[in-house]
């Protein structure tokens, strides 16, 4: 019973804050951003499938996966979450808060079939070059607190169509 508590408590919060991150965004697109953020808790993964089984629904798996996949293609989803983040951060951004821009990647050494791997350098292993994706994190922090705000985050290949080339086969694109 304690357990069953819980787990309502925790969905409740993760839809307050859900609505909060998605506010301005269709119907639709609020209720993804909500399973997502739950289902991504619960099964501690990114997949769609695995966020979907989480979701304990009657539909079929296969249609949460097929609506998942049409929510992270809605136009405007990824600019409006990233708006309401920075009014939400805004206001706790001061004048000695340290503005933090890691570039880093995420390597898939194994991969061969994933959409759009790009060579990219592996900062783990002394410079490598194997197949993934690059990063751009941006975070907020005082020097005299523990918070971290999270501003910005994107994940990008140069091998995407919508990429442009620059000149400097390392830089990303955007």
């Amino acid at each position: 019973m304690l357990t069953s508590k819980f787990a309502g408590k925790l969905r409740t919060k993760i839809n307050q804050f859900s609505g909060y991150e998605s506010s301005g965004l269709d119907k639709t697109a609020q209720r993804f951003v909500g399973e997502a953020i739950y289902g991504m808790l619960c099964s501690q993964s990114v997949l769609l499938t695995e966020i979907g089984r989480t979701l304990q629904s009657p539909v079929s798996l296969k249609k949460i996966e097929e609506r998942f996949c049409r929510q992270l293609q809605k136009p405007g989803l990824w600019d409006g979450i990233h708006s309401q983040v920075l009014a939400d951060a805004g206001p706790r951004i001061g004048p000695e808060t340290l503005l933090i821009l890691d570039l880093s990647d995420i390597t898939k050494k194994y991969a061969q079939k994933m959409e759009y791997l790009a060579a990219v350098r592996d900062g783990s292993d002394d410079g490598a070059l194997t197949n993934g994706y690059w990063t751009t994190h941006v975070i907020g922090a005082d020097l005299d607190s523990d918070r971290v705000l999270p501003l910005y985050q994107e994940l990008y290949s140069q091998e995407a169509p919508d990429c442009k080339k620059r000149k400097h086969p390392d830089s990303g694109c955007h």
